[in-house]
């Protein structure tokens, strides 16, 4: 039946929810802790493929060493996962660093386009405040590019707690809906059980 299935369908939509939740919790709580988690696992990933592509190097004949880029791939992606398990903050400092480098470029563009129309438009000074916001947060980013991780992360952390108890307050809800009405069946179904076939005489 329809509602049966819309049950079950909310069912898995609770479980999905709460582990959001869960991450949602980890990630405001201890961001700090979450971006090593998150480059750990990454450096796993580097170091994994690094000696996969060194043991590939290993087995392949003479003729496909000559031609193959297995040796040097795999020292350096050991070498990147090395030092990414040695330095767990460096991946966050980098990726924030780019961010911050990407956002005061843009701001820089945008200031300078406010002070290109301050003469025909009257919206210039709109454009101005963007820019001097743009790259005053991509300063912080470059400076504190760690703590501006760990910021970050707790937004998105919060932002997915506050989802989350809003989507289980909504799939309870309807879980509750459903249980309180009938198993309704659709005219279709009603239909195809009416129509039965019929055994032709001999």
């Amino acid at each position: 039946m329809i509602l049966e299935f819309a049950k079950r369908c909310e069912k898995n939509m609770l479980f999905s929810t709460v582990l959001t939740l869960i991450l949602g919790i980890v990630l405001a709580y201890s961001p700090e802790g979450s971006i090593k988690v998150i480059t750990g696992i990454i450096a796993a990933l580097f170091l994994l493929i690094g000696i996969l592509q060194l043991v590939d190097y290993v087995k392949q004949s003479k003729v496909e060493k000559m031609m193959s880029l297995s040796l040097i791939l795999g020292i350096l992606l050991s070498v990147v996962g090395i030092f990414l398990f040695i330095n767990l903050e460096s991946l966050a400092n980098f990726i924030t660093t780019l961010i911050g480098i990407a956002i005061l470029i843009k701001s820089l563009f945008k200031l300078q386009f406010a002070f290109n129309i301050r003469d025909i438009s009257d919206k210039w000074f709109y454009n101005l405040i963007v820019g001097i916001v743009g790259i005053v947060l991509g300063i912080v980013l470059l400076v504190n590019p760690f703590d501006s991780a760990k910021m970050f992360l707790r937004i998105v952390g919060i932002i997915f707690i506050i989802g989350s108890i809003v989507e289980l307050v909504e799939i309870c809800m309807v879980i509750k809906t459903i249980d309180e009405h009938e198993v309704i069946e659709l005219p279709f179904e009603e239909k195809v059980k009416k129509e039965k076939p019929q055994k032709k005489e001999k």
